[in-house]
């Protein structure tokens, strides 16, 4: 558009020819002759036009928008995130099962052994509940298992090994653990192989007499005065007895304080004859024996 202009302003000057003459590069007639200030027109016309024309012919140039705006930082809130009390974790103790105590054996002895299987045990001067007592044994404790007496087998003559000194006595085999096989338990004919004899002045028990009203012997005896002291508030009185209970053979012992005591014995229904023997006793053993004339 500007370039037209330009060219419509030249063609309307009076010299046409000659800025013809400039636009093509043709020589001018020789007639023609402009003056000096007629060629400095033309010439910076022609100026225009050309500078007219590389501008309309430049691209504009493209305007990269900047952007304006400035971004503006908002300082946020950082929580702070404080860390909550962890618990401490609260140890509950569980109680913890109290063993029943147990038989703890030693080392297998070399001798037949057994342990006191109850909390407290009577070992006593003879095979029987009616002799006098000799020691406690308690729970645990290791015996060496000596025999038991013939004709009573619930009796058993024990050493008691664990002692210092040492010491023998008679306890009920259903309080003892046998440790080996029971037929290392041999049998003893002898009661008397820990009866203690009293060392005081007394006599062998007197008027000593028995009587049977069928199955049932009454052995009786005249008492006795205990010295000052010798009391043992145990039995004062001992019977051993061989007799026939339930069509066997068996010895018995019998306790007591009074001056009789009742014997069961089944006459004729044994083939061994029947017989027992009667003592009196203080703190510090036994009387002589006596034997019972056995009706």
């Amino acid at each position: 558009m500007k370039i037209a202009t330009s060219y419509q302003r030249l063609a309307k000057s009076r010299t046409p020819l000659l800025a013809l003459s400039i636009a093509t590069n043709l020589p001018l007639p020789a007639a023609y002759n402009p003056d000096m200030r007629t060629r400095i027109t033309i010439l910076a016309a022609l100026l225009a036009i050309l500078l007219a024309g590389c501008s309309a012919l430049a691209p504009e140039p493209t305007v990269t928008p900047t952007s304006t705006h400035t971004a503006t930082v908002t300082a946020s809130a950082t929580a702070t995130v404080t860390p909550s009390r962890t618990p401490t974790a609260t140890i509950t103790l569980t109680p913890s099962l109290t063993p029943t105590p147990s038989v703890t054996l030693p080392p297998t002895p070399s001798f037949t052994w057994g342990t006191v299987n109850v909390e407290m045990a009577s070992c006593r001067f003879g095979p029987g509940g009616g002799y006098l007592l000799a020691t406690t044994l308690y729970d645990g404790d290791t015996v060496e298992v000596l025999g038991h007496m013939e004709l009573n087998e619930n009796w058993w003559l024990v050493n008691l090994v664990e002692r210092n000194p040492t010491r023998r006595c008679w306890v009920s085999q259903e309080l003892i653990t046998l440790g080996v096989d029971r037929s290392l338990v041999y049998p003893i004919d002898n009661p008397h192989v820990v009866l203690p004899y009293t060392t005081q002045p007394y006599d062998p028990l007197k008027g000593v007499a028995a009587r049977r009203q069928g199955d049932i012997v009454t052995v009786f005896w005249e008492p006795f005065t205990y010295l000052p002291g010798d009391d043992s508030l145990q039995n004062k009185y001992l019977i051993e007895a061989w007799v026939c209970q339930n069509g066997q053979f068996v010895f018995r012992a019998y306790g007591t304080n009074n001056t009789s005591i009742e014997i069961h014995d089944e006459k004729g229904n044994c083939s061994e004859a029947s017989r027992a023997r009667a003592f009196g006793s203080d703190k510090h053993g036994y009387t002589g024996w006596v034997g019972v004339p056995w009706p």
